[in-house]
């Protein structure tokens, strides 16, 4: 066993030291041929530095073209997403007429939505994913990769849908009454079919009765309607609704409510 292990060591310090000894040579066809090896034994991470050599000296080269293509695939292999979309996103400038571009695009696309957050934290991510495959979709209409980019944007938006409508039950929750209303109208007009629709309509109304309830005298009157308003369009909408007997408690307290005089 000790002999075993001896061999080993002697064989990996020697393939250090190979490593080291053509990264730091002036052997270009070494360091591109060592470089080719390594990525091909998925040995991504030690192929990079010398593909940036390769590219660096030569560009504008076939070599240079393939150092740069594998430099983001083997970024992307090891799942370092912010480099990976550097490189690939890169590579359509660089490289504009080259057959790998769709790949290329398509890669650092899926880049961006690994870059995406949960749901609780700031969606700018998300939105630069969505951006970029949908520049990918316009670019490449007939793609094969085109269903499976609209899978992707349908799961992204519904993240986006689902981020909003958190915010409108956080403002709900803390009693911020304007702002639920406000963001809850902003929800049913951002996203129409919705599957929190009649939450979002649940909301919108209930905190509308409360900003009515808690309203000085110069707007009273005016919330009062329009809440009367929002509940009659949530029931033609929503006719078997479970929120109808709370908000039918809702219009016949609002009923109750002295409007003053000098706003009739």
């Amino acid at each position: 066993m000790k002999w075993i292990f001896l061999i080993l060591t002697i064989i990996t310090l020697g393939s250090c030291n190979s490593y080291n000894r053509i990264l730091k040579s002036d052997d270009y066809e070494a360091k591109f041929n060592e470089a080719n090896r390594l990525y091909d034994t998925e040995k991504y991470e030690r192929s990079v530095a010398l593909y940036e050599q390769v590219y660096q000296r030569s560009p504008r080269s076939p070599q240079g073209e393939v150092a740069f293509y594998r430099l983001g695939k083997a970024c992307y292999a090891v799942e370092d997403w912010y480099l990976a979309s550097y490189y690939l996103a890169a590579f359509q400038t660089k490289f504009p007429y080259s057959p790998k571009v769709e790949e290329t695009m398509f890669l650092a696309a899926v880049c961006a939505v690994k870059n995406s957050p949960e749901v609780s934290l700031d969606q700018h991510e998300t939105e630069v994913a969505l951006n970029e495959l949908q520049n990918f979709v316009t670019r490449f209409p007939n793609s094969e990769l085109l269903d499976t980019c609209n899978m992707i944007m349908d799961q992204l938006r519904f993240k986006l849908e689902t981020k909003d409508m958190m915010t409108a039950r956080l403002y709900a929750k803390t009693e911020n009454y304007r702002a639920a209303v406000v963001s809850a109208e902003q929800f049913l007009d951002n996203y129409p079919r919705s599957k929190y629709r009649e939450e979002a309509w649940a909301i919108l109304i209930r905190n509308s009765y409360h900003l009515a309830s808690n309203s000085v005298d110069a707007k009273i009157e005016e919330r009062i309607e329009k809440t009367n308003e929002r509940f009659n369009i949530f029931l033609v909408e929503f006719p078997n609704s479970d929120y109808l007997r709370e908000f039918e408690g809702y219009i016949e307290k609002l009923k109750k409510v002295n409007v003053p005089v000098s706003n009739k």
